[in-house]
């Protein structure tokens, strides 16, 4: 039986009628977040090794806004480490203002899931392979993520002008997770701070991946591999920002490949990306030239096998 939440991880607040619950510490026992109520990580937290977080059906989750000086991201972020689990069927994880409500603006540390497929790291978290470890295990039917993650710039008032701090915090995350330990079904990121989903040095299948509007690149692969069988949405509409791609590619640890079967429903919208290959009987060819900004838009049921990929160039 897993119990609710441990008192010692949470403190409570109330908003009117809304029951309001505050996530500030790493969740260390198993425990379920139930749907009659808010919940918002307002720190770097981490579901450990061994646990077992349940959400259920039609619950939410707010990811705080801000500046967090205690965390590695310098914000509040979830994190599934390795070796912990996630139950769930639907459930939904939004930004979060200082009043505890849904924001519009992406100012956090994002949604990320941490497996015993392969090592990798990414922005300060690291995955280490280690021999007989247990694995992770998520679970659920669909996950949606809107205004995750923060942007690589910021306006430093001082100087009066915009820094690159560096890094890149998207809206989800996965390190080293393998096919055994995803059975998540569906993927929705909507209105990213930076790339809509990103996969470092991991393999996973999914039903249907949707990412529409991103500040960055729509899908980024790290020596990454991601089969989708039914449905591809990435609507990442041209606009004046340039190096913003449907599909950006790394491979540093080997190849990245997005594999998309015969009978999959596909809608692409924005510029394709640089020095990737495409291996498609339904798609036209794009331009992958380096600093290509031409559109590309494609939308159709596959009739054939089709492969986004990149071998040996990023």
């Amino acid at each position: 039986m897993i119990s609710p939440i441990n008192r010692s991880h949470v403190s409570s607040l109330r908003r009117g009628s809304r029951r309001i619950k505050l996530i500030s510490a790493d969740i260390a026992l198993s425990c379920n977040l139930s749907a009659d109520t808010v919940w918002v990580v307002d720190n770097e937290v981490h579901v450990l090794d061994g646990v077992k977080l349940t959400i259920d059906d039609g619950a939410r989750i707010l990811i705080l806004n801000g500046v967090v000086s205690s965390s590695r991201l310098q914000r509040a972020a979830l994190i599934f480490d390795p070796g912990s689990m996630l139950s769930a069927v639907r459930f939904a994880v939004y930004a979060g203002s200082s009043q505890h409500r849904i924001s519009r603006t992406s100012d956090n540390g994002g949604l990320w899931f941490l497996g015993t497929y392969a090592g990798g790291a990414s922005d300060g978290i690291h995955v280490s392979k280690q021999p007989a470890q247990r694995p992770s295990l998520f679970r659920a039917v669909s996950i949606t993520a809107s205004h995750l993650g923060r942007k690589d710039t910021y306006v430093n008032t001082s100087k009066g002008r915009e820094v690159d701090v560096g890094d890149d915090i998207d809206a989800l995350k996965l390190i080293g997770v393998g096919p055994d330990e995803w059975q998540v079904s569906q993927l929705r990121s909507l209105h990213s701070a930076d790339d809509g989903v990103d996969l470092t040095n991991s393999y996973i299948r999914l039903n249907r991946l949707e990412v529409r509007q991103p500040t960055e690149d729509g899908l980024n692969l790290s020596s990454s591999r991601i089969e989708i069988r039914r449905s591809l949405c990435l609507d990442v509409q041209k606009t004046s920002a340039t190096d913003r791609d449907l599909f950006d590619f790394e491979t540093d640890d080997g190849g990245s490949f997005v594999e998309l079967p015969r009978g999959c429903w596909v809608r692409l919208n924005g510029v394709f990306g640089d020095q990737l290959f495409l291996s498609s009987q339904d798609m036209h060819p794009p331009l992958v030239a380096d600093d290509n900004e031409e559109p590309y838009s494609f939308s159709g049921r596959l009739k054939s096998d089709a492969i986004v990929y990149s071998i040996s160039r990023d």
